[in-house]
């Protein structure tokens, strides 16, 4: 009797554990997929220097850079926002505000060549200034593959930027094509978390604002992120090796620091 029982239990047991997995699996096969979300990060740079394709812009003055980028539910389109504040008297009307629209894209993401993708327009607003003489616009599109060059637990990342600036009212002096040719690398400090991320470019100006057409800068420079609560702190250093006197006639030291957040 109690043998008979202890089976018919078990079997009760079992159909039960059946039945429930059952709803379980069925529960997973009718969910609804995460819908994907509109991501928005902002941001504050100070730097000692406004560097910019070589120049100086604020001629030893520091700068105050805020920046609101919105991804639009992952589709690969974000807009963005950017400012540069001159801190000091005397540029004020070089004070502006870059907006920024780009499509990102990855390809044969489960190879080697991993290719990423990137193409942008940028209008660079001088608010300060009442004509919009001064304005200028720009399309680009970068390249680099993350995973071609595996060294040491890291990749060496090769970059490529191609943009075409002109201004808004035509002036032929500031219309030109921007190349741009850089490598990051990043390494973990042992025994810890933090990663220092090693980056150099260098670049040519084929005529940008009436300067020769040359090689005109190369940077080195190095970052790390530092998360606060929330907040990321990344400080940061670089030197520019200036090689064309028509873009800038001094090598610069020039370093700061960003507060990030993402939502």
């Amino acid at each position: 009797m109690w043998k008979r029982l202890c089976l018919v239990s078990g079997i009760s047991l079992s159909m039960m554990s059946l039945v429930l997995a059952a709803g379980e699996a069925e529960e997973l096969t009718t969910a609804e997929p995460e819908k994907p979300k509109l991501g928005v990060d902002f941001s504050t740079t100070y730097t000692s220097r406004y560097m910019w394709r070589g120049y100086d812009v604020f001629d030893d003055h520091a700068a105050l850079q805020p920046s609101a980028t919105v991804d639009l539910f992952g589709s690969g389109f974000s807009i963005n926002t950017w400012g540069s504040i001159p801190m000091g008297s005397g540029y004020e009307n070089l004070s502006e505000l870059d907006y920024t629209i780009a499509y990102s894209a990855s390809y044969f993401e489960d190879e080697k060549y991993t290719l990423d993708v990137s193409a942008n327009y940028i209008y660079y607003d001088f608010y300060k200034v009442k004509s919009k003489g001064a304005d200028t616009e720009e399309v680009g599109i970068s390249f680099s593959l993350p995973k071609l060059l595996e060294i040491g637990g890291s990749a060496l990342v090769p970059k490529y930027y191609v943009g075409k600036l002109w201004p808004v009212d035509g002036a032929d002096e500031i219309a030109s094509v921007y190349h741009s040719l850089g490598l990051c690398y990043d390494i973990t400090i042992p025994n810890t978390e933090q990663v220092l991320c090693f980056y150099s470019d260098i670049n040519y100006n084929d005529g940008m604002f009436n300067a020769d057409s040359d090689w005109s800068h190369s940077t080195f420079g190095v970052s790390t992120g530092v998360p606060v609560g929330p907040v990321t702190i990344t400080p940061f250093l670089s030197y520019q090796v200036s090689m064309e006197d028509t873009v800038n006639t001094e090598d610069e030291l020039y370093g700061g620091v960003t507060a990030s957040v993402s939502f």
